[in-house]
């Protein structure tokens, strides 16, 4: 069996981990990421709404979609398809959603925190696209290219970079494998091309080096209030981690 320095992010445990982590800053950064995405289709959900969730990772969206309707879920983690299977109202498949054939019947798609990890993110934003309904939409989330968290994240690409986070955190921690980071810019042009309208698009999340790993409660409330007032910056919000995008596919 693993032990808690050796998960990975292909582990259901250390993806359910992050949302729970016992650095406050590590917390805050994924759950005001989470925060928005559950805003997201809470707002814009009609009753018994049809979901298309593309990564399932723990599960932590698919379970809350499930409370609003049917979800089909795709991912290309056998390990995530079979915990999501067991959630009622819940179809889960294992497909590559560059390939995978999808059907305009989704009222809503979710992507979060996929398409950093895939090289041809444009094809993959096109393919989701003709799995949503005219006037459908798509929740998108990833991490902004030159964020200070990506920033500092290409260095645990580095071995010994990794030991000594998992050492200061006291919990696992992985190279995030993001091969396919992204500016604003270049993701806006992608969602052109593929055929989407910006609905809404806002920042989230704020990493500090030593203030994150050493400042506790008080450093994920300074983190906050800095990530606040950066979001009303076009160029301070780059520094935030996450992009986020409510995008609608015109009839």
């Amino acid at each position: 069996m693993s032990t808690t320095a050796e998960l990975r992010q292909e582990n259901i445990a250390f993806q359910a981990n992050l949302y729970e982590s016992q650095n406050p800053v590590r917390r805050w950064l994924h759950n005001t990421r989470r925060e928005w995405v559950m805003h997201m289709f809470e707002k814009i959900a009609p009753p018994q709404a049809s979901f298309l969730e593309i990564g399932i990772g723990c599960g932590i969206y698919t379970v809350a979609m499930a409370r609003h309707g049917n979800v089909t879920a795709v991912d290309i983690n056998q390990d995530f398809v079979d915990a999501a299977s067991a959630i009622p109202r819940v179809s889960a498949t294992r497909a590559d959603i560059m390939t995978h054939k999808f059907f305009p019947t989704h009222d809503i798609a979710v992507c979060s925190e996929v398409i950093e990890h895939i090289p041809d993110s444009l094809t993959a934003l096109r393919n989701i696209r003709t799995g949503i309904k005219p006037n459908g939409y798509l929740i998108l989330t990833t991490p902004n290219s030159y964020s200070t968290m990506e920033l500092f994240a290409r260095l645990l690409s580095i071995k010994w970079v990794v030991r000594l986070a998992r050492a200061i955190y006291g919990e696992s921690v992985d190279d995030l494998g993001h091969i396919n980071r992204m500016t604003r810019s270049q993701l806006q042009a992608q969602i052109k091309e593929a055929g989407f309208i910006v609905i809404n698009r806002t920042d989230r999340g704020l990493y500090i080096p030593i203030l994150a790993e050493f400042g506790g409660v008080t450093g994920a409330q300074i983190s906050h209030w800095l990530a606040r007032h950066f979001r009303r910056s076009p160029i301070l919000s780059n520094l935030l981690w996450t992009q986020c995008w409510l995008l609608q596919r015109p009839r």
